[in-house]
């Protein structure tokens, strides 16, 4: 197709240059006209009608001006538009040289052309069969001669190509708004300069502006253009930038090939800077699909460097290959500053300003990524980054990935969706050695632990700011933390301090500090940046704790329920009375601001507690009298145990008062393990009814 309309541009020029001579030696062109509408008719292929006036002018050189030319499609596309319309067109020759024979050919012009290339429903165009009445037709086996074209000069004014698909009832159009072309002949280098836009859809997709130095064989195959520049806005993308180099194309191989060298390109996207620049020469072929490879280039964003390697195919999506290399990636520097700052704007729910990543849609690649650092967003610092990645259909997949983060090793996957507003991220990540305090400052200022920790978690989140990702996080886990500290209580301090006295009600304040621990462990759920801990076990020295609790990041809140079990060595500075009615077993409610809880003594689980424990004391110490009882009826009974009759009598009063007491016992420890069970989810189903068998509870004796 590309062959066809460069052939058909040279065509049209050959074809005025015949007329001025033709018309030079017939005197008046429009006694003529017919026979040179019909002389073009010929040449295309295409019926040719000159519709509008036609003037001569004379010496020094003599041109001919002709306006309203029309070149008709073949009948099957009598619905579409011509295939060119040109308004006005010129040529010139010298004089002087015509008298002896030679054709020294002045300035070409065309002036508010259309060019349409139409492709029907059923995969015709209206460019098939052009040419078919010319010996100089594309199809044909003789190779293409252009040694005969001089030109003083090539102008184009207003010239649009137009690419019209009826099928998918679309339209792009290439608006050459100008075209300077110095002095034409094959085989030298001639100045070009031209300017245009690329419409699609009613919309300016691209404007640019040309300037270089072009060389075009005779036979057409290859045109040159060396030293060349190119300006360019993108006005949907709010881009524009400069690229410069040198290219040669190969318009008759099939497909067509360009060899792209001395490449670099600068392009500005609002507060991003993108320079692109390749070490080696970039080939690619030009089919149905544009297919390209860069061995070896550099990728620039905003003075960040990275270096790539690979291919790629552009048809109806962007497809390929890359490898990605570089020292150092911070994301955060390629966002905008407004984008950051407009965080906790609008909704007040950390909503930011909505980004447009619908382009990213056309891509199909798979690449490779290692980095020596990746800032992801403040605070989140990863090195060492390896990763597998594929972006598809707006989707961007990282799997696997590894690098190190927070001081520890991260591993395992990462998805982005794009097209979600804001973008959707889920974490699957396996962390050891992680620093606590670190990765929990990613989502909120501050942390109320810290150690060495180990987790295995699925996360989800959406957008990248801190306030987007608190404000939408979820996910489940389990965790490991080593060596640590739990910042805002000092249990110690509670200890020493508070359990030696017998009034614990007056036990209602903050302690401040910390408390260092040796293990804390357990599962973990996150819904809304609220983190439900269900099962956490706390190991430290001389005593440790277990319970549930609640963190909520985002109002900066902490809820623990605790029972702190102090070892043998604590438990025995305890009061007498405290000791005998705990074991050594507190209930404790640590609740308030994330940093400065207020710590309190259960008393109600401690007094329900203590009253379980002398009960089931006593009832011990009556099964202990029961079981010594009186030696002499132990005796007695001895003697006459051989009697049938003591064998088959009911149990006597002493073992219905066992039975009772175990059942009382039995009763007391079941209710003890189900008040310790977790909490259920108040709309979970109602539990059934006690059977009449059950124990009775410890209250009602």
């Amino acid at each position: 197709m590309l062959r066809k309309i460069i052939l058909l541009v040279f065509i049209l020029i050959a074809l005025l240059v015949v007329a001025v001579v033709t018309a030079a030696l017939l005197i008046d062109p429009d006694d003529y006209r017919d026979e040179i509408a019909t002389r073009a008719s010929e040449q295309l292929g295409r019926e040719v009608r000159l519709e509008g006036p036609m003037e001569l002018t004379f010496f020094p050189w003599l041109a001919l001006d002709i306006r309203d030319v029309t070149v008709d499609n073949q009948s099957s596309f009598e619905q579409a538009p011509s295939l060119a319309s040109i308004e006005r067109a010129t040529a010139a020759v010298r004089v002087l040289p015509l008298l002896r024979g030679e054709i020294e050919i002045g300035t070409v012009t065309l002036e508010r052309a259309d060019l349409n290339v139409v492709t029907g429903r059923d995969g015709s165009s209206n460019l098939d069969g052009l040419f078919a009445g010319s010996d100089t037709a594309p199809d044909s086996d003789e190779p293409t001669d252009l040694s005969q074209i001089r030109t003083g000069g090539v102008q184009f004014r207003n010239v649009a190509l137009n690419l019209i698909d009826l099928a998918a009832d679309s339209r792009t159009e290439l608006h050459l708004d100008r075209l300077d072309l110095d002095s034409f002949a094959v085989g030298q280098d001639l100045p070009l300069s031209l300017g245009g836009r690329l419409v699609e859809g009613g919309e300016t997709l691209v404007t640019l502006a040309f300037d270089g130095t072009i060389r075009v064989a005779a036979d057409l195959g290859e045109v040159a253009l060396s030293d060349w520049s190119l300006r360019y806005t993108l006005p949907g993308a709010g881009a524009e930038g400069e690229a410069k180099g040198s290219l040669v194309v190969e318009p008759m191989a099939d497909p067509l090939r360009i060899e792209l060298t001395s490449f670099a390109n600068r392009t500005e996207i609002g507060e991003l800077n993108v320079e692109l620049s390749a070490e080696q020469a970039i080939a690619a072929t030009i089919g149905e699909t544009v297919r390209a490879t860069l061995p070896a280039a550099r990728l620039t964003l905003n003075g960040q460097a990275l270096n790539l390697d690979g291919e790629a195919t552009i048809g109806e999506r962007i497809g390929g290959r890359l490898a990605v290399t570089g020292e150092r990636l911070d994301l955060t520097s390629l966002v905008p500053e407004g984008a950051q700052d407009d965080g906790g704007a609008g909704d007040g729910q950390g909503s930011e300003p909505d980004q447009d990543f619908s382009a990213l849609d056309m891509f199909d690649l798979d690449f490779s990524l290692e980095l020596g650092e990746l800032v992801l967003t403040e605070g989140a610092r990863l090195t060492e980054v390896t990763a597998r990645s594929r972006l598809s259909g707006g989707e961007l997949i990282l799997d696997p990935l590894s690098a190190r983060l927070f001081g520890g090793q991260f591993k395992g996957s990462a998805r982005v969706d794009f097209n979600q507003q804001p973008p959707e991220v889920v974490l699957s990540p396996r962390l050891s050695g992680i620093r606590v305090a670190e990765l929990a400052s990613l989502f909120t200022g501050q942390s109320p632990v810290d150690g060495q920790g180990e987790f295995t978690m699925d996360l989800r989140f959406s957008g990248f700011s801190p306030e987007q990702m608190l404000a939408s996080l979820d996910g489940s886990g389990d965790f490991a933390i080593a060596d640590g500290v739990l910042q805002g209580v000092d249990l110690q301090a509670l200890i020493e301090q508070e359990l030696t006295t017998d009034n614990l009600g007056n036990i209602a304040r903050t302690f401040g500090g910390e408390t260092r621990f040796r293990t804390l462990d357990g599962g973990l759920t996150i819904e809304d940046g609220v983190v439900e801990l269900p099962n956490l076990n706390l190991a430290a020295a001389g005593y440790a704790a277990t319970g549930q609790g609640r963190i909520d990041l985002g109002a900066n809140r902490v809820d623990y329920v605790l029972a702190l079990d102090l070892g043998e060595e604590l438990t025995q500075q305890l009061p007498r009375a405290l000791r005998r009615a705990t074991n050594g077993r507190i209930p404790l409610g640590i609740s308030g601001e994330l940093t400065a809880p207020t710590v309190s003594v259960d008393l109600a689980a401690l007094a329900e507690g203590a009253v379980r424990e002398e009960l089931g004391r006593r009832l011990l110490e009556v099964f202990e009298d029961d079981d010594e009882g009186d030696p002499e009826e132990e005796s007695a009974e001895t003697q006459e145990e051989g009697e049938s009759t003591k064998e088959d009598a009911e149990p006597d009063e002493r073992e219905r008062r066992r039975e009772a007491g175990r059942n009382l016992l039995r009763g007391l420890l079941e209710k003890q393990e189900k008040d310790e069970e977790p909490e259920e989810d108040p709309e979970a189903d109602e539990p059934e009814e006690e059977s009449e068998t059950d124990p009775p509870p410890a209250g009602a004796f």
